[in-house]
């Protein structure tokens, strides 16, 4: 629920207020502008209205009043965050009433940027001025519950985050590993080439020797079973 700025000043409270503070021509000045923008609030010309608003703050800047009805233009217009300074500045008020419902909608707005925190602050001071404020006492609740979802979702996208980090670390280090093994089979394959270079035989010479090797080995194993054979034959003689 929304504090209405209309609502909370009347020509009728203003001019009051200004007998005791400015003079007469000047009080009249900063009334009729104050009225002006309200009218032009009601039409939802928040531009304008704001306008008069300020026009009326620098004839009478010790009215609150008029902080809090630039705070709801703005407010209207979307300027959130200057909404909220004038908000505070309309807190200070030594009414309690008025205070209350600044801080009130000063919650509202920083509750509209997501600022849930801030806007738990906002609420508790309008219940310090007002415990009996049961605008500020729900929406207290909805910004706690606002917080805590944000507090979750940080936690969540914390951990994906971390997840993601542990996952490029793995990666990382499988490329690296990869990497080392294609390296090692490279230089194993070098310190081949250069042994068979030290040699100074081609592959195909040393494949021919290996042969020859086998071959010679087949002939020597074919020697030694013929003679193991001419030992074993026995010789008849004539008598």
């Amino acid at each position: 629920m929304w504090r209405n700025a209309t609502a909370v000043v009347t020509a009728l409270a203003l001019t009051a207020l200004l007998a005791g503070s400015a003079s007469g021509g000047l009080g009249e000045s900063a009334s009729g502008k104050n009225r002006a923008g309200n009218r032009l609030y009601e039409k939802e010309k928040y531009d304008e209205a704001l306008e008069q608003y300020r026009a009326a703050q620098v004839l009478a800047p010790e009215l609150y009043q008029l902080f809090f009805n630039a705070g709801d233009a703005l407010y209207r217009k979307g300027d959130l965050e200057n909404a909220v300074r004038e908000f505070a500045k309309a807190a200070a008020s030594p009414d309690a009433a008025l205070s209350a419902d600044a801080s009130y909608n000063a919650g509202n707005a920083l509750l509209g940027m997501g600022q849930a925190e801030q806007a738990i602050g906002a609420y508790t001071n309008a219940l310090k001025k007002d415990p009996g404020h049961q605008d500020a006492k729900h929406n207290r609740e909805l910004a706690l519950q606002l917080l805590q979802q944000q507090q979750q979702q940080q936690n969540q996208d914390q951990q994906q985050d971390q997840n993601q980090q542990n996952e490029q670390q793995n990666q990382d280090q499988q490329s690296q590993q990869d990497q080392q093994q294609q390296q090692d089979q490279q230089q194993q394959q070098q310190e081949q080439q250069s042994q068979a270079q030290d040699t100074g035989m081609s592959k195909e010479d040393a494949e021919r020797l290996l042969d020859a090797v086998d071959e010679g080995e087949r002939e020597l194993q074919a020697e030694l079973r013929a003679a193991q054979a001419r030992k074993r034959t026995k010789v008849d003689k004539d008598w």
